[in-house]
């Protein structure tokens, strides 16, 4: 759509005011006043026990005010409604063979109390199950208004504010919250520490299946909390779903982009659920999560994302997420298109994006440089992985909220939102005081790590190479990264894209028809995937021992089937364009020497190396094979260097940290089983060297030059590891390919060390950088605590003078003394209930400062971040 456009757009982003309260009347005078704020989540409270969060009976058309017909009267300022879903609670003084019931699901603790009530069968006991479960969920929201302050506003429910009910990372930065008045008027060099860090991301668990409706089952919490509110999350799809497009990916062919069109489908009204959330902190975000349609698209992900930032956020945010490097590319362009969001309409909010480590490597160089939270500065060791770890938590949930109707399944995940976020608030005081004590021992060791190798370097070139990473941090683009790493020869798949693009073109002009619709580079190239299959399988096979499960072989033979499979295919395919093939595979069969009986991990594919001596095989398949032997020959000595550079790591890590018998066993065993990996790595190497020389036996081609024959002498560990005396050491052949030589006075063993030592440096300033956004968030925790302390503080001053409620003239003396007791009563709760809450945040503070005692300033120890001192 044109950015001039003047199509009306929907307003979604903006924030609502809350609607004035309705016109007063005894009933709503009354419901008005029972929504006071409850204590934070307990054991044994309803948010704590999330297998008893289940749908309530949607065919109901209720309202709030039911409540107190199903559960009674409620004294304000009290906390005496039953916790009826306690499981250690069991007052009765008898005994019960099925006490134990309670707290478990919710029918088996009706049933529970069914028993209690009679246990002989002689008495009709009357279902009560529907009832209740209606009655735990008004209950549950009702305690949650109660906690957040909704009792002490006289505007109640209605004034609710989206997000309001949501339990707060206290560590995260707020302003106007827990951030300094003047923090964005701070020096550049400071302001990176009240960065919001957020995680994205999808799970396709947590679907519904198509039952019930929003007028059949309506939610309590619209927009409240954690889940958005439906209405208008709706209006804005049917508005902006067709016109905002996934990017095709120019990244890996991820699975979060595929899922955009193939995940959902008949049944389901919500594929699954997408999230935003607090990366450091694994804790939910306002606002931050809502229902996928169909799979993971750009549309639902923009709205979480931007619902979110209407919640109180600094002017910097980091954001990670698995496809950042195609999410991000055209994020402002969609925002424009948006109604007014915090993107569009706040031309200060700095956005940085990232993708979480442990997906990283699954992309492509460019994204594992551009999109690296180990590479990119300002941000300690943020790892962007909180959202899988909470998704982890939460998929004990999807079988109890898949069959929800839509209202009692964002109710139930809200309120599990919330026990999640309570509890980790709870732990803060000891997790942040392990994360400090780790944090200071890494900072130590990295540092000095990296000031050892630093000055092992001339000065000069550590100058230089200083320079260059320091003006890459300030802008950062691919084209200048230090990280890059000169290539030692093409990949399998680089040299997979080019035969794929030279298809294309012969193709275009007409100068090639193929046989079949598998062109001859896919099929040499699907036929080399299907050697390391074979491979594989047969290195399992032989693993299986006496003592194997049965489960274990069935595995085995499940593999062996689908391979054999697949192999017929392909063999169909290749006597297609070699029919030669074909006629040497018989012959082989009537000689008895044939493949018919063979095990499919030792099958001959007959590809044109193996095929040659014995048939004549076009000059085209062994071209294409010998480029993708070439590749495969630099990938897997690749794959040979680093299992030994891992051996190295072992064997130092053995020799430091290993005491005691126990775990020098472990240590060796582990060993042994990566000398096994090695040892399997050289072989694959030798049969690829042994196919490149059939392929082209020249002996002064150029391949041999680099890829060598492997004697068992070449695979050596670095000179560091090795045996014998320092001037005898030397690297073998496997270590001096182009970008893995070290030696200095090479130019291409300068830029392999020059990205070690980038590493290294990298490595320093993140614990660093850690420790300081450890001790910025330990100032925060404290900051909001006061925060709290202080908004209770306010409630309990405010109360004689915010619930006034005038008396119309002439109203009889004795309703008029009776408005004034209950006012007076409600108000003796109020205050009773902001004081105990203020008191709680107050010891949790003075918990926190105690566990904390000291950290602080040995957190933030040197202000500067480590260089070479001789700089």
């Amino acid at each position: 759509m044109p950015r001039n456009s003047k199509k009306p757009k929907v307003e979604i982003f903006r924030f609502v005011p809350p609607a004035p309260a309705a016109a007063e009347r005894p009933r709503e005078y009354v419901e008005s006043q029972v929504h006071v704020p409850a204590s934070p989540v307990k054991k044994g409270s309803a948010s704590a026990a999330p297998d008893l969060s289940v749908v309530q009976d949607d065919e109901a058309d209720w309202g709030l005010g039911d409540i107190f017909e199903a559960v009674g009267d409620i004294q304000p300022g009290d906390d005496d409604l039953p916790d009826l879903l306690s499981d250690d609670e069991n007052d009765s003084g008898e005994e019960d063979a099925d006490a134990d019931q309670a707290g478990k699901k919710p029918y088996e603790f009706i049933k529970a109390l069914e028993r209690r009530t009679d246990n002989t069968g002689t008495v009709p006991v009357p279902d009560r199950y529907k009832a209740w479960l209606r009655m735990v969920r008004e209950w549950r929201h009702v305690r949650l208004l109660k906690r957040m302050g909704r009792g002490h506003d006289p505007s109640g429910v209605a004034g609710t504010s989206p997000g309001e009910l949501a339990v707060l990372c206290p560590a995260c930065p707020y302003p106007d919250i827990n951030l300094p008045g003047d923090y964005d008027q701070l020096p550049a060099g400071d302001q990176w520490k009240y960065t919001l860090f957020l995680g994205m991301d999808a799970n396709f668990r947590l679907r519904r299946v198509k039952v019930s409706s929003e007028e059949r089952d309506p939610g309590l919490n619209k927009g409240y909390a954690y889940i958005v509110d439906e209405g208008p999350f709706k209006e804005y799809l049917s508005t902006y779903n067709t016109q905002i497009e996934d990017d095709k990916s120019d990244c890996r062919n991820h699975d979060a982009i595929k899922s955009a069109s193939i995940r959902g489908g008949k049944g389901q009204a919500a594929s699954g659920m997408g999230t935003v959330q607090c990366a450091r902190h694994d804790m939910k975000r306002p606002l931050g999560n809502g229902d996928l349609q169909k799979g993971e698209r750009y549309v639902n992900m923009d709205y979480f994302f931007l619902s979110t930032l209407l919640f109180k956020i600094p002017r910097s945010v980091a954001i990670s997420y698995d496809i950042a490097c195609q999410w991000s590319k055209n994020l402002e362009e969609r925002c424009e298109l948006y109604p007014p969001n915090a993107v569009s309409s706040n031309a200060d909010l700095e956005l940085r994006f990232f993708v979480p480590k442990f997906h990283l490597p699954a992309h492509i160089v460019d994204c594992q440089l551009g999109y690296s939270l180990n590479y990119l500065p300002r941000v300690g060791r943020t790892d962007g992985e909180a959202p899988e770890r909470a998704w982890s938590l939460f998929n004990g949930l999807a079988y109890s909220t898949r069959e929800m109707g839509p209202g009692s399944r964002r109710d139930t995940l809200d309120d599990n939102f919330g026990d999640h976020n309570w509890v980790k608030i709870t732990r803060m005081a000891s997790s942040f005081k392990e994360k400090a004590t780790d944090a200071v021992a890494a900072r130590r060791t990295l540092t000095d790590a990296f000031l050892a190798f630093s000055k092992a370097i001339p000065l000069d070139i550590v100058g230089r190479w200083t320079g260059e990473v320091q003006a890459w941090e300030r802008e950062p683009t691919l084209k200048t990264s230090p990280f890059r790493q000169e290539g030692d020869g093409k990949s399998e798949a680089e040299v997979r894209r080019e035969l794929a693009e030279e298809d294309k073109k012969a193709l275009e002009k007409g100068e090639d028809i193929h046989l079949h619709n598998v062109s001859p580079a896919q099929l040499i190239g699907k036929g080399i995937e299907i050697e390391d299959q074979q491979r594989r399988l047969g290195a399992d096979k032989n693993s299986l021992g006496p003592h194997s499960t049965e489960l274990q072989k069935a595995r085995i033979l499940e593999r062996e089937n689908s391979l054999k499979r697949k192999i017929e295919s392909w063999i169909q395919i290749q006597h297609v364009y070699i029919p030669a093939l074909a006629l040497l595979r018989k012959r082989e069969e009537e000689e008895g020497t044939g493949s018919e009986a063979t095990p499919v991990p030792e099958i001959d594919l007959l590809l044109p190396s193996a095929a040659m001596p014995r048939v004549d095989i076009p000059s085209q398949f062994r071209g294409l094979e010998f480029r993708y032997r070439k590749a495969q020959g630099f990938s897997t000595l690749r794959d040979l260097r680093s299992q030994l550079l891992l051996k190295s790591h072992m064997l130092h890590s053995k020799k430091t940290h290993v005491l005691g018998v126990r775990q020098a066993t472990r240590s060796s065993a582990l060993i042994q089983n990566l000398e096994r990996r090695i040892a399997s790595t050289a072989e694959k190497y030798r049969y690829v060297h042994s196919c490149l020389t059939v392929l082209s036996p020249k002996a002064n081609a150029d391949w041999c030059q680099e890829l060598r024959p492997l004697k068992p002498e070449d695979i050596k560990v670095l000179t560091l590891d090795q045996d014998g005396g320092e001037g005898h050491k030397a690297l073998t052949w496997i270590w001096k390919l182009r970008g893995t030589v070290m030696m200095k006075d090479d130019p291409e063993v300068q830029a392999a060390l020059r990205v070690e030592w980038c590493k290294t440096r990298a490595r320093a300033h993140r614990w660093q950088e850690e420790c300081l956004l450890l001790a910025e968030e330990m100032r925060r925790v404290k900051a909001f605590f006061r925060w709290e302390i202080s908004t209770w503080e306010a409630r309990v001053k405010d109360v004689a003078t915010r619930f006034e409620r005038p008396v119309l003239e002439g109203t009889p003396l004795a309703i008029t003394d009776m408005v004034r007791r209950s006012k007076e009563a409600f108000d003796l709760g109020r205050v009773a209930y902001a004081a105990r809450t203020g008191d709680m945040w107050s010891r949790m503070l003075n918990e926190v400062s105690s566990a904390w005692k000291g950290l602080e300033g040995v957190l933030v120890g040197e202000t500067g971040f480590v260089e070479d001192s001789r700089l």
